[in-house]
């Protein structure tokens, strides 16, 4: 028995900025310094993030809140 393969999400900056807490502006330079994952062209001036990647980054690049 075969699965179907899963397609890839694409998440524009609204959500990204939901997902991340990040701002627009932390965003961009953060993909500047090689610290935050690529966006892909959608055409024109249109960009998404992979959501596998965006998930990845989180689990191993944001800092956990230390218990108080």
């Amino acid at each position: 028995m075969s699965s179907a393969p899963t397609r890839e999400a694409y998440l524009r900056l609204p959500a990204v900025i939901s997902a991340t807490g990040l701002s627009k502006a932390t965003i961009y330079r953060r993909i500047k310094a090689g610290e935050f994952p690529d966006a892909y062209s959608l055409g024109g001036h249109s960009v998404a993030w992979k959501r596998s990647e965006l998930e990845d980054w989180m689990e191993n690049r944001m800092p956990r809140a230390k218990p108080g």
